[in-house]
């Protein structure tokens, strides 16, 4: 996480969500609390992830993201480039190539 910008959010002193990114626009984290939900606590990590990128001067922000993230992820610009299925502990999982162009 040190080459990454990284960003916490915390309400009332208390963990909320977390989210990152790299140089080159990879978002590899994007958590929120399940006591946070539903409280834009997602919407307001990504806009601090996208402002960021903005002034570094990153043209696309991308991310691998679960079924379940898809439809944030559609709702805040992103595009899928493409349906993936990667394997873990030999269970295959799907989750989608997703991006955003900055500029």
């Amino acid at each position: 996480m040190l080459t990454r910008h990284s960003i916490v959010a915390t309400i009332g002193g208390e963990l909320a969500g977390f989210s990152d990114v790299s140089p080159d626009g990879y978002v590899d984290k994007m958590f929120v609390s399940p006591r946070h939900q539903r409280r834009g606590v997602a919407h307001q990590l990504l806009a601090h992830v996208e402002a960021h990128a903005r002034r570094e001067g990153t043209s696309a922000l991308s991310a691998n993201v679960s079924i379940t993230a898809r439809h944030f992820f559609e709702r805040h610009g992103f595009t899928v480039e493409a349906e993936q299925h990667p394997v873990k502990a030999g269970v295959e999982l799907i989750n989608f190539k997703m991006r955003k162009e900055l500029r």
